[in-house]
């Protein structure tokens, strides 16, 4: 089974937006793709959810279910990401939980790579293509 992270931006559009970014999160329930994880991600997700996006507990309750279904991976390098630090917890995640794919909306600073050693980064309607 393909190993695939999320990244935040894409965990919130599916949640408050709907989508391909929701088809996405669906594709985690129907177990097309195994979801990696990790605290750190957890965290962000749960942050921005909570004291950005002021949720109600039924949408923190529902994330959880979905992140439930993940593999949560403790990444033990340190990557050091320039272009934005802030990301290079996810890069941490693919060196460690050794994922097919990224997906992500971050236009800026991930897509541009393509692709962290043996992980290809992609945005959320080319990861429809690929994984659903």
């Amino acid at each position: 089974m393909r190993k695939v992270i999320l990244d935040t931006n894409v965990f919130l559009s599916g949640i408050l937006f709907g989508g391909i970014s929701a088809q996405l999160l669906g594709g985690i329930q129907n177990r097309k793709f195994a979801l990696c994880t990790s605290r750190q991600l957890y965290n962000e997700i749960y942050d921005k959810l909570v004291y950005k996006f002021y949720v109600d507990k039924s949408i923190i309750r529902d994330v959880s279910i979905l992140l439930s279904y993940g593999i949560i991976f403790s990444p033990k390098k340190t990557v050091h990401f320039r272009e934005d630090e802030k990301d290079a917890y996810l890069l941490e995640l693919a060196q460690e939980s050794k994922a097919d794919y990224i997906v992500t909306g971050d236009k800026k600073h991930l897509l541009p790579l393509k692709k962290w050693k043996s992980t290809r980064i992609l945005s959320p309607r080319e990861a429809k293509e690929v994984l659903l």
